[in-house]
């Protein structure tokens, strides 16, 4: 499979005119069930200043979001990692969007287009090609379980699986809401654990392995090493793949790098480093490389 070179955008600015450039390109549809054809069939009462949609998802974002006056829509997590990372070539998955306030209102107007309810209780359906997540900011699953406490909307980057999903853009204002040190974790490939609890751990395992494999990663976090570590223990390799496969259509995960945590069960987080440096070891001269 192709892998694109990393670029890592420069600036925060930078970035949005990336996720910009991106939404001005309307997708080739897949013929979904809950494909979005843009006529919007429900009765509004827009400010005189609304303009309804062009068939692209930037326009039907414009309109959502000059429809809420009293709330904000944000884009979330992984779009804006690959439109970081690689430029708009680099993101074709899913796009989560999350809204901040009018909740119920944004419901009624979802349910009118058919979007699909999830079983986390957000709505998907696709717009201009794109398959679209929306989400309620306070009713994401970390803070609904009582992992994360919701104090603004910057607290969903406390939600993320990985650092390089804690990043949140304000749609309306083109604000970004992340880590002071986002872009340059992003520069460096620094894979860190944000949140370790999650409803699919099998899934959030493959998720931290793929990335791991496939975004070029550089350096990882103890933490990080210690969670792949562990999930060795409770899952083999030929589980880790069949799950990514069912859920990605391919495999991206190396075998050799899940005999490398393997060779680290037990690891303790001050001897993360000199562990390591042993395991590597053993996987070189499996692989006759030494």
């Amino acid at each position: 499979m192709h892998r694109l070179r990393p670029h890592p955008v420069k600036s925060l600015d930078n970035l949005s005119g990336r996720i910009d450039r991106l939404f001005s390109v309307k997708k080739k549809a897949s013929n979904l069930p809950y494909q979005l054809l843009l006529d919007f069939p429900f009765e509004l009462k827009p400010k005189k200043s609304i303009e309804y949609p062009s068939s692209s998802l930037s326009g039907f974002l414009n309109f959502i979001s000059a429809a809420m006056p009293d709330g904000d829509i944000y884009l979330f997590g992984g779009l804006i990692r690959d439109i970081a990372l690689y430029g708009k070539r680099g993101f074709s998955s899913d796009i989560d969007v999350v809204v901040e306030g009018e909740w119920d209102n944004c419901v009624r107007y979802l349910e009118s287009l058919g979007a699909v309810r999830n079983k986390f209780g957000g709505f998907r359906l696709e717009v201009a090609g794109w398959p679209v997540d929306i989400w309620n900011a306070e009713q994401t699953w970390a803070i609904k379980e009582g992992f994360v406490q919701y104090k603004s909307i910057a607290s969903l980057i406390e939600t993320t699986v990985l650092n390089w999903d804690a990043i949140l853009m304000n749609w309306r204002t083109r604000h970004f809401i992340c880590s002071e040190n986002y872009l340059q974790q992003l520069k460096d490939r620094v894979l860190d654990i944000v949140l370790k609890d999650n409803p699919d751990p099998l899934g959030m395992t493959v998720r931290v392995f793929r990335h791991l494999c496939s975004k070029d990663a550089r350096k990882i976090s103890a933490d990080a090493v210690i969670f792949l570590a562990q999930k060795t223990e409770e899952y083999s390799f030929e589980v880790i793949k069949n799950r990514e496969i069912s859920s990605y259509g391919n495999t991206m995960i190396s075998p050799d790098v899940y005999r490398f945590f393997s060779e680290l069960k037990g690891v303790e987080r001050n001897e993360v480093t000199s562990r390591m440096s042993v395991a590597e070891d053993i996987v070189k001269k499996e692989l006759g490389l030494v």
